[in-house]
């Protein structure tokens, strides 16, 4: 993508038409206007008579600008205009995209993915190889690197699970990475655990690491840390035990109903 100011082109090479604008001028200026013919049976009237209108052997100059204007709008078009675009990575290399894709991780599970169709679109652009992994898949294996446009199809696959990675699967990838130099986009939900900082050393050895996380904070429930409540309110207490009092008869009196035959009674 060329980028010139606030304006950035999307196919640079369609500006080129822009330097055969002056050719054109030229063509266009030395061709005269077609003649308007006009068949009149009665022209034998107008013999002798002066007309003072003329038509000019050549285009008008305003007119052959409104045309390099119309032609020149059209290339600017072609080429793909878009204003404001966000700036290069600055990598040139594959592109390694992991997402932890654990249960914190849905909250934010849009912002994840325009972010990755960002990145996507980014490296088609400078012409990337992109390989996608998710850890809280075990049957991840070996990254392998596709184009942008054959990876697209498989960002659902990066999806949030119900459980989160295990360290085991870290160990795995980061013994599974292939060789060479490329950079990495981790898709964090925000959680330390084990296994994290030896990947992250890992792919750190390869190129560049960005870790992109959460803004927003995770919130999980849990029962008090201490047994005792530090407010003193009941309902930041513990449970309490039953407890437990003997009873005796004299406490407390019922009647009793007996139903049935006198065989019964005996």
């Amino acid at each position: 993508m060329l980028i010139l100011g606030p304006i950035g082109f999307a196919a640079p090479w369609l500006l080129l038409g822009l330097v055969a604008l002056p050719l054109l001028w030229i063509l266009l200026r030395a061709v005269p206007p077609a003649p308007i013919r006009r068949r009149f049976p009665g022209v034998a009237l107008l013999l002798g008579l002066t007309d003072d209108e003329q038509v000019t052997d050549r285009t008008p100059w305003w007119l052959l600008l409104l045309r390099m204007l119309a032609v020149a709008a059209a290339i600017l078009g072609f080429a793909g205009p878009v204003l404001n675009p966000a700036a290069p990575s600055g990598g040139s290399g594959p592109l390694l995209i992991v997402a932890d894709a654990s249960w914190a991780s849905a909250r934010d599970w849009s912002r994840a993915e325009a972010r990755i169709e960002a990145a996507l679109d980014a490296a088609e652009s400078a012409g990337r190889p992109v390989a996608l992994v998710n850890l809280s898949m075990p049957e991840a294996g070996i990254p392998v690197f596709q184009s942008a446009g054959d990876a697209a199809p498989h960002v659902g696959s990066l999806a949030p699970r119900a459980w989160e990675p295990s360290a085991a699967a870290m160990a795995d990838l980061a013994a599974a990475l292939p060789g060479g130099r490329f950079d990495t986009l981790w898709l964090s939900d925000g959680l330390d655990r084990d296994g994290r900082a030896e990947l992250l050393d890992a792919l750190q050895g390869r190129g560049s690491v960005t870790v992109q996380q959460s803004p927003r904070l995770i919130r999980a429930l849990a029962r008090p840390p201490t047994p005792m409540a530090r407010c003193g309110c009941r309902c930041c207490a513990p449970p309490r035990a039953p407890r437990r009092r003997p009873m005796s008869p004299r406490w407390a009196s019922t009647r009793l109903a007996f139903r049935g035959n006198w065989r019964a009674r005996r």
